[in-house]
């Protein structure tokens, strides 16, 4: 498989909406309420073109020809603070096929090169419910380790209190 990260533009909108409302994507997000066009693109002028966010589409190369590319997910750096060299990983869930274990690695790994190579960041951080295991994993496989478990921090989707695991890692090449 082989998928690269482009950054989004305005033109991704759509897809973004569409992803972040999915009940699949929100029921992992720490807030649930959901986006419109016109909050994204609020969002996207106050965030991204600043800089505190750096978010990219996961494009999947078709395999079949080699040269076109279609989108599957979005992943992205967050609050990106550059005095202290650190920020969050956010990946979203996605209903697309490719968008599996492989992809999602892969994605993870790029967005780390990015965050140490390109942005100089010495830490990485990210936030999963307790719940999700396979997500942990995933992390986990990345190189990121446990930082803390925080108790009773986030409402799920069904309004209950659940705790939710900060991971982290450090640029070694620091």
């Amino acid at each position: 498989m082989h998928i690269y990260l482009r950054s989004i533009t305005k033109d991704d909108t759509e897809l973004i909406v569409k992803w972040r409302n999915s009940p699949k994507v929100s029921s992992h997000c720490l807030n649930k309420k959901p986006i419109t066009k016109e909050s994204h693109l609020a969002f996207f002028e106050k965030n991204v073109v600043p800089g505190y966010y750096q978010q990219y589409i996961v494009e999947c190369v078709d395999e079949q020809c080699g040269v076109a590319s279609y989108p599957i997910a979005t992943v992205y750096l967050k609050d990106i603070d550059r005095v202290n060299r650190r920020c969050e990983l956010c990946i979203f869930t996605s209903d697309d096929v490719e968008w599996n274990t492989e992809s999602q690695a892969i994605a993870i790994k790029q967005l780390l090169r990015k965050a140490f190579d390109e942005l100089y960041i010495h830490k990485v951080y990210s936030y999963v419910f307790y719940k999700y295991i396979d997500e942990a994993d995933l992390l986990k496989m990345a190189g990121f380790s446990t930082e803390a478990i925080l108790k009773n921090e986030a409402v799920d989707e069904n309004g209950s209190y659940e705790d939710i695991v900060r991971f982290s890692i450090v640029n070694n090449n620091d």
